[in-house]
């Protein structure tokens, strides 16, 4: 639940991978944030659509680069959260997994 923050979907991807025995929960959890790993095309396609958008880029990076909630703007905030990356906490987001933290965190090249 950490990595994936009871997202629906990632949590279909993890235990779809798990019960067809094609990787073990800490192999899952090194390879997740990676493009080896089973979620390679969904954070792909978050990570190219946020490359079109200038705003909503510097937007994710103060998120995910942030160790408490931030105040990053109403209408980046829920486009963010539209698209799944955060979750509010107040008027503040977050990022809503560790596997998005770690992923975008890397694609911006920024040490997590």
């Amino acid at each position: 639940m950490t990595l994936v923050g009871g997202h629906p979907y990632l949590v279909r991807v993890a235990l779809y991978e798990i019960a067809r025995g094609r990787m073990t929960l800490e192999n899952l959890q090194k390879i997740a944030a990676t493009q080896e790993g089973p979620y390679s095309d969904h954070l792909r396609r978050h990570w190219l659509n946020l490359q079109e958008d200038a705003e909503l880029l510097a937007a994710v990076k103060q998120v995910m680069t942030a160790n408490r909630p931030v105040d990053v703007g109403t209408t980046e905030a829920f486009k963010l959260r539209s698209m799944g990356l955060v979750k509010f906490q107040g008027n503040e987001v977050m990022p809503l997994c560790k596997l998005y933290r770690q992923y975008f965190c890397d694609r911006l090249g920024i040490k997590n």
